[in-house]
């Protein structure tokens, strides 16, 4: 086993950091000497990236670390930023990456980007080398620690619920003397969060910790930071205009970081230069938010109690608060206090989150805390009926079935939860992410799982089979007369008997990754795939029967894989395939011949009535559109939308929908007024649809809930 790693892992150091990783970090005054190399955005298969990296197998025992005059150990390991692979692991382009370090000499500590989790998710390869989307480890007397930026099978960045629990965690063990390394891919203040409370609870948790640098990528330039307050380097890319790579050395107690370009003899160019501190000299923050409501208060509008203390800062001179990146205000300050009541009589009903900051001459300091506002008599319709906290973000869509409601997370599990109060039924462990929406069946449910797993529980939670896959699963399992019919990342579509789990047939026509759901009419299966086509195949054999690229696929320039229709899911109406690429065009086929027959710019999903009659379209523009199987608008809401390829529902006469920040709509469908909306997340994303029984509508979140909020 251990031979086994040391073959596959040049990157992120398998043995070693199994080995080490679970003994609580010690206490370094005075760290030794030690460098290491940050390495980013690589881009397999990048010819200019194998030759930097290749050029670092001929370091002396020294690096001449020429910006700052001065010379240091050689790197022992490196740090990789993210974009490992220019269009996901597969095709054998994470084997290819792992190539390129293979005669370094280093040990190397990889995390995903954008381009290694969008087409076709690294966190499989990640585990199968022995680590995992988030990890850490100790060495050269600090703690290093590394996050999963980029969203799973998605290029927007979060840090999920599973992933905060899992660092609060980790920190606990972590001396408060000890210099913290942390790195991921997206820079911290990014504009492709949901919102700047996505990075401050990760900002918020570090505070008390020696926090010596942040690293990450994705910019393709060199530069360091201070997103508050935290020293970040930005580390370049290998390949490109600033290709080179970053030499990040601790000497004497003295940290310093200095790029190498290419056909650079030395690391010419200075980044930051710091004396590592012997603990955080951050201040503590108390922070308690109290909502006053309505129903408490009638005479008065809705407020929000703020109060906030801090422990060990200098004299401060204001405090000031911010909700939901939206608005903000002052606080009243005495002393090392601060108190207020803030209207909150504008804001949606739902979760929110605000940010107290405290001035002290050029200093600020700050935390963040989420709230709930409450509106209306309880159970009436727009109001919340419970929240059940999973400890981990979903991008599922909640399966209902009778008077349950199934849901899995990115922490891998699988729950039953009561319809009526949201009380746990039970849960499993899967053992991976579950980003496939879960499928139910009479009393059976059908689950699929990051490591390839595709397995069926009894109404209990006991595992009936399981058929394991070649690669991640995260396209939703469907049912079609006695079989589960499920995409898979290998680029293959399964059908596996429901009753036994044995293989029925496979489809290998797709070239890369499958994500979407498939949609079954008619005998037949329709899905998306990230190798730019639509296909139709027979849902009895499995046989292609027709594929066909999509517009937005047609219509690029370039790298046109990029654009597939690899994540929303079609939908099949009046004879007619409605489906969104990543280039934001509908294209519309005949469902028997696979012929386009037409397309629309600016759709990012789509969904279908009820009676089959009519579609839903999401524009990025924020709209929801529904339009008839002839192509007339019947209306058109803005509903706050946007991108995210999660498709509108109908039930009982509603549109449910919801935006990327977590507003969810209800949408009269014959006239299209907005009915009720409802704050499900505090501007944290949502990439659920809404699912809807009737009474309730319940929507997953990456705050780590689910809610369900009263219809009737």
């Amino acid at each position: 086993m251990i031979q086994r790693y040391r073959r596959l892992a040049i990157t992120a150091a398998s043995v070693f950091a199994l080995g080490v990783c679970m003994a609580p970090a010690q206490s370094a005054p005075g760290a030794p000497d030690f460098t290491f190399i940050q390495a980013s955005d690589v881009h397999t298969p990048m010819e200019q990236s194998r030759q930097i990296i290749g050029q670092i197998k001929d370091l002396g025992p020294e690096v001449d670390l020429q910006a700052y005059g001065i010379r240091v150990l050689r790197p022992t390991f490196a740090i990789v930023t993210g974009d490992c692979t220019e269009f996901g692991g597969g095709n054998g382009w994470w084997t290819e990456y792992l190539s390129y370090w293979k005669d370094s000499g280093l040990t190397v500590y990889s995390s995903p980007g954008n381009h290694d989790n969008t087409w076709h998710a690294q966190l499989k390869n990640l585990r199968d080398t022995g680590l995992g989307a988030y990890y850490s480890f100790n060495r050269d007397g600090c703690h290093f620690i590394s996050l999963n930026s980029p969203t799973i099978q998605d290029p927007r960045p979060s840090f999920g619920e599973e992933q905060i629990v899992w660092l609060r965690n980790d920190l606990r063990k972590v001396s408060k003397e000890t210099p913290v390394f942390i790195f991921f891919h997206h820079p911290l203040e990014g504009t492709e969060f949901a919102s700047r409370y996505d990075w401050y609870r990760v900002v918020d948790l570090l505070r008390p910790y020696n926090v010596a640098l942040v690293l990450t990528g994705h910019y393709h330039n060199f530069r360091a930071e201070t997103p508050a307050g935290l020293n970040e380097i930005i580390g370049g890319s290998t390949f490109g205009p600033n290709a080179g790579l970053m030499f990040v050395s601790v000497k004497d107690g003295v940290l310093r970081a200095a790029y190498q370009k290419s056909g650079q003899n030395a690391p010419l160019e200075k980044v930051l230069e710091k004396k590592l501190a012997d603990r955080s000299s951050y201040p503590t923050i108390d922070l308690k938010v109290d909502e006053v409501s309505a129903s408490r208060n009638k005479a008065a509008a809705p407020q929000l109690r703020i109060e906030a203390r801090v422990k060990g800062a200098p004299v401060l001179t204001e405090a000031l608060y911010t909700i939901d990146d939206d608005f903000n205000g002052d606080l009243k300050l005495s002393g090392n206090a601060a108190v207020g009541l803030v209207p909150v009589d504008k804001l949606l009903p739902g979760a929110h989150y605000v940010r107290v900051t405290f001035k002290a001459d050029k200093e600020e300091f700050s935390r963040s805390a989420a709230f709930t506002k409450s509106s209306g008599p309880k159970g009436s319709p727009g109001t919340r009926r419970w929240r059940h906290y999973l400890a981990a973000a979903s991008k599922n869509t909640p399966t209902i079935a009778g008077d349950r409601v199934y849901v899995g997370d990115n922490a891998g599990k699988l729950s039953a939860l009561k319809a009526r109060d949201g009380k746990l039924i039970w849960s499993v462990n899967t053992s991976a992410e579950v980003i496939a929406s879960p499928l139910v069946h009479k009393d059976t449910i059908y689950c699929a799982n990051g490591n390839g797993d595709v397995s069926a529980y009894d109404s209990r939670g006991k595992k009936l089979w399981t058929y394991t896959a070649p690669d991640s699963v995260y396209s939703s399992p469907v049912w079609w007369d006695g079989k589960v019919i499920f995409g898979c990342n290998d680029g293959r579509l399964y059908a596996v008997d429901a009753a036994t789990g044995r293989l029925t047939w496979k489809n290998e026509d797709p070239e890369y990754s499958i994500e979407s759901t498939p949609f079954v009419k008619d005998g037949r299966v329709y899905f998306g795939a990230w190798d730019q086509y639509v296909r139709c195949v027979d849902a009895s054999t499995g046989k292609l029967l027709w594929k066909t690229t999509s517009e937005g696929v047609n219509v690029a320039k370039a790298a046109k894989r990029y654009y597939s229709p690899g994540d929303a899911m079609p939908v099949v109406a009046g004879g007619k395939v409605y489906i969104a690429d990543r280039n934001y065009w509908m294209t519309i086929l005949d469902a028997v011949s696979g012929e386009n027959i037409g397309s629309q710019e600016g759709v990012a999903a789509t969904g279908v009535s009820e009676d089959g009659r009519y579609v839903y379209m999401r524009m990025l523009k924020g709209q929801l559109n529904k339009i008839d199987t002839q192509g007339h608008l019947i209306w058109s809401t803005d509903a706050g939308l946007g991108a995210i390829p999660t498709a509108p529902v109908e039930k009982d006469g509603k549109v449910f929908v919801c935006s990327a920040r977590g507003m969810v709509s209800a949408i009269d469908a014959t006239s299209g007024k907005i009915l009720w909306q409802y704050q499900a997340s505090p501007q944290l994303f949502v990439m659920s649809s809404v699912s809807c029984d009737g009474d309730n509508a319940y929507v997953t979140s990456f705050d780590g809930n689910i809610t369900a909020v009263a219809v009737r």
